[in-house]
């Protein structure tokens, strides 16, 4: 699971300057929609919904545009409706590279992702190319700051998680994909502070990037997609040295 660590750790980094951008709104805003779209509008009853409104809570998200977001989801607003869409393709150094989008134009989507492929040396491919070297898992995330590894990794098991991981500033928890908000419960109820907690993709296997105009082009690639206003998740099976990566900045 080393990949999705590696593009998790520089994407916590990303994530102030996503908020400053106001990005974060508008990912979240598409996130409500997508989890209403497909589970209903009741957060009581659909745990994805739940999720993505405590998280546009925490950034202080006004209640009229969550209410918004959940009417455009059910399809009683003007707007058209959002799809979402999985991408695969090809990346610098042999990597696969999933992107995940929420997008009422699917011609546009397409185009927009196919073009920052090509920009950064890879290729979009078809439906099926990568998504065999990846698994969809729960993923927790709890800040480093003030949690108890050991604890929380005897609190995790318990509830009934596969596996506790490390990046620089977080505690990674994975679970099966149905038991994500389960677990996330259990954790929040013994006083973990959840920052995240969603399915995800997950690599099986990883690349290792060597070299560092290769780890470049592959960073340019993932930066490019996730700034992408309609893309919600990149998801990469790279592993790079932290001597490169620290050269990178």
């Amino acid at each position: 699971m080393a990949g999705h660590s590696h593009w998790a750790q520089i994407k916590h980094k990303k994530a102030k300057v996503d908020a400053q951008k106001g990005k974060l709104f508008g990912k979240l805003i598409r996130e409500i929609t997508v989890a209403t779209k497909l589970g209903g509008p009741d957060p009581n009853a659909n745990p994805r919904l739940r999720m993505a409104i405590e998280a546009a809570r925490k950034v202080s998200m006004p209640m009229d545009t969550i209410e918004k977001a959940i009417k455009r989801g059910s399809g009683n607003d003007k707007e058209g409706a959002l799809e979402e869409i999985v991408y695969e393709g090809y990346g610098p150094g042999g990597t696969a590279i999933m992107v995940v989008v929420a997008t009422d134009n699917r011609n546009k989507a397409t185009s927009e992702v196919r073009h920052a492929f090509s920009k950064h040396g890879g290729n979009l491919g078809s439906s099926g190319c990568v998504s065999y070297l990846f698994e969809q898992k729960g993923v927790i995330e709890i800040p480093k700051e003030s949690t108890d590894e050991e604890k929380l990794m005897e609190a995790a098991l318990e509830a009934g998680a596969d596996d506790v991981e490390t990046t620089e500033d977080m505690f990674i928890v994975y679970t099966n994909p149905k038991d994500v908000y389960t677990v996330k419960d259990i954790l929040a109820s013994k006083g973990f502070a959840i920052e995240s907690a969603k399915t995800s993709l997950i690599p099986t296997t990883t690349v290792e990037i060597k070299d560092i105009d290769t780890a470049k082009k592959l960073l340019n690639l993932l930066e490019h997609l996730d700034e992408l206003d309609e893309v919600q998740e990149v998801i990469s099976n790279f592993e790079i040295d932290k001597d490169i990566l620290s050269a990178l900045g």
